[in-house]
């Protein structure tokens, strides 16, 4: 993006540790939360933060947050904000329908409802990114949860960025994180339209057509964006053998130790071992 501009950087939880490790206070004070709390002494200090973390996040995109009955929900909503942008532009009342409540069945995970409720309103103190972190580091990417609609815009190209250039990611990889670009565009029109002094320009329009550069690039649609979904995990039970950790398909590996399984992955680090 934009030269000079201060950027949102999404971190790991590898990497915040790493970051905090020379922090004598904090490193005690989490050592102190292990041992008291967690009945852990001798955890390390990454997951320490990943049991801190586990209930404070929130992920960006919606089929990740949402059950189907939720996502159903979720599109009634998003009408009614399209609806009430229209009455916006034109000055015109509509008369528009109520929109119904959320439950605690309609979310993923029960901290998500905990940290949403009925009316679906953020509460969390982080946005996370899960399955966009490096393929070195299978922590969870976060971003603080007080990023406006612009920040989040730059943390997704951001991300992209790195995964295509720096870990070769193929388009079926970064998916999800054109579909996050797609749900944030209709508030960045609203919100991030206006001439912008620190980017000499409109904010709404430069991000607009960097996304639909990478549609171009990608040969994505639409269509497929809203369509993605996370692949289901099974439960419980012992992981399949030769199976990829990291994979968005169960692949099954083959081949020695430092070969890259069918989703590109290094095996010593990533997959299962199939002897």
């Amino acid at each position: 993006m934009r030269d000079g501009l201060k950027r949102p950087r999404p971190m790991t939880v590898n990497y915040l540790a790493s970051q905090l490790s020379s922090d004598a206070d904090f490193t005690s004070v989490a050592a102190l939360y292990a041992a008291d709390h967690l009945g852990k002494p001798d955890l390390p200090l990454a997951q320490i933060l990943s049991e801190v973390i586990a209930d404070e996040h929130v992920p960006y995109l919606a089929a990740m947050r949402y059950k189907d009955s939720g996502l159903r929900k979720r599109a009634q909503w998003e009408q009614v904000w399209e609806q009430q942008r229209e009455e916006d532009r034109t000055g015109r009342r509509l008369d528009i329908p109520v929109p119904p409540k959320y439950t605690s069945a309609d979310f993923a995970r029960s901290s998500y409802w905990s940290n949403r409720g009925k009316l679906d309103v953020p509460k969390e103190r982080f946005v996370s990114y899960p399955e966009t972190a490096p393929d070195s580091d299978s922590t969870l990417m976060l971003g603080w949860a007080g990023w406006d609609h612009k920040d989040r815009a730059q943390a997704l190209f951001e991300l992209i960025d790195a995964r295509t250039k720096r870990d070769g990611w193929g388009t079926d990889r970064i998916v999800p994180l054109l579909a996050g670009l797609h749900e944030i565009m209709p508030w960045l029109r609203q919100w991030h339209g206006e001439y912008d002094d620190e980017w000499e320009g409109s904010p709404a329009e430069e991000l607009e057509a960097e996304y639909e550069n990478l549609l171009r690039r990608h040969q994505v649609g639409v269509q497929e964006l809203e369509a993605w979904r996370p692949v289901k995990k099974p439960r419980g039970g012992r992981r399949p053998r030769g199976l990829c950790r990291r994979a968005s398909s169960p692949d099954v590996v083959v081949g020695a130790a430092g070969d890259r399984c069918p989703n590109n992955h290094v095996r010593s680090q990533w997959c299962e071992s199939a002897a």
